[in-house]
């Protein structure tokens, strides 16, 4: 119901915004918003990341019909990993 959708739009945005925070983009975006408009950077910013997230969500809706959940952990994790030991 309501009850369950506000619940989940805080879960997703809590989770969202501790994963952003701090990240390279986060500082990235506070750099070129030192040096260049800053509501052009913010509009910038919002529409790049609502686009990227729209990807994530629509891909993880078509990928979900074919992979279970445990296996999207196992090849999130991997990349995951595979990312923190080559950057």
């Amino acid at each position: 119901g309501n009850r369950q959708s506000w619940a989940l739009l805080l879960s997703t945005f809590s989770l969202v915004f501790a994963a952003e925070f701090g990240d390279k983009s986060f500082l990235a975006t506070i750099g070129l918003s030192l040096a260049q408009n800053p509501f052009a950077v913010t509009l910038g910013s919002i529409a790049g990341h609502g686009i990227a997230t729209a990807l994530a969500v629509i891909s993880g809706a078509l990928v979900s019909r074919y992979l279970s959940e445990k296996v999207m952990g196992y090849i999130g994790g991997s990349l995951f990993l595979t990312f923190a030991l080559t950057t």
